[in-house]
């Protein structure tokens, strides 16, 4: 038989089973290219990753399981490490989940790991910190297997006046001029970049950034004024005054989507998961904690 075969017939069977079966959670690290999808986040009428992987959640499992993603990408946007999580009935091993998921997915999704963890495990409020990266290709002609994979930039820039630009961002801050405003309402614009990085190498450079969350195009936006910094027309000092003025109308415009990708997403390693059936210990999962929501809108 074939294995997309089996697995929607196990799938089919899970409806079944019985409501006080236990949940488990389910913690997936995947790949993903960004171009043709509008996002991460479900969207009616538009191909999402999210959407993708609920529709090959929901014909293994047999029903509708909700997915959640640790990063909310934009269109266009990639992702080496993105985590997403979801609870369901203990149904296939991890290395079977994997594989499972892969067979049904798009090419342009692949699911490099899964891993079994509390079923309130939250991939997007459990977050502790993340990296992204922003790709420019700097040079005159664009190499074509790099579409829409990275911003194609062809004047020179001053690499140098870039890397002094960029401690700028690093410590704890109020970044509300490089936050888009989309209508969505922060309890803090306050975050804190624990590292900013420029990396050159022939035509190739990346500035990587990471931080315990992220506005809006946060990172798009910084990426935009480091640009204009790398090509004379903004200062050191005017950017300083920009970042305290927390007025995003004088702050430069935001880089395009499709140079960015999602590095990683850290977590704090589980010593013990006593959610996992442990008859060592009769400790109840934990909610999680509410306040930590905001740090990663």
């Amino acid at each position: 038989m074939p294995y997309g075969d089996e697995t929607e017939q196990r799938g089919r069977g899970s409806v079944d089973e019985p409501e006080e079966s236990p949940l488990v959670g389910h913690r997936i690290e995947l790949s993903y290219v960004g171009s043709g999808f509008s996002g991460w986040q479900r969207q009616k009428g538009k191909p999402s990753i999210q959407e993708a992987l609920e529709s090959v959640v929901e014909r293994i499992w047999g029903r509708p399981i909700a997915v959640t993603g640790a990063s909310r990408t934009d269109a266009g946007v990639h992702a080496l490490r993105q985590a997403a999580s979801f609870a369901a009935p203990r149904k296939l091993t991890p290395e079977e989940l994997a594989r499972a998921l892969n067979y049904f997915l798009p090419d342009s999704i692949r699911v490099r790991d899964v891993k079994l963890v509390s079923p309130e495990f939250h991939a997007r409020f459990a977050a502790r910190a993340k990296t992204y990266e922003y790709r420019v290709w700097n040079h005159a002609v664009l190499d074509p297997f790099l579409v829409e994979r990275v911003w194609h930039v062809p004047l020179p820039l001053a690499i140098p006046a870039m890397r002094e630009a960029g401690d700028l961002f690093v410590g704890t801050k109020d970044f509300s001029a490089f936050a888009t405003n989309s209508g969505r309402a922060y309890s803090s614009t306050v975050r804190t970049i624990s590292g900013l990085a420029l990396h050159h190498r022939g035509p190739s450079v990346r500035i990587r950034v990471t931080g315990d969350g992220f506005l809006y195009h946060m990172v798009r936006n910084i990426v935009g004024a480091l640009m204009r910094v790398g090509r004379g027309r903004l200062s050191r000092e005017e950017l300083q005054e920009i970042l305290e003025s927390r007025d995003r109308k004088r702050a430069p415009a935001s880089a395009p989507p499709w140079g960015l990708y999602l590095l990683r997403v850290y977590y704090v390693p589980a010593r013990r998961n006593p959610c996992m059936g442990d008859s060592r210990t009769k400790r109840a999962c934990s909610p999680l904690d509410q306040r930590t929501r905001s740090r990663h809108e």
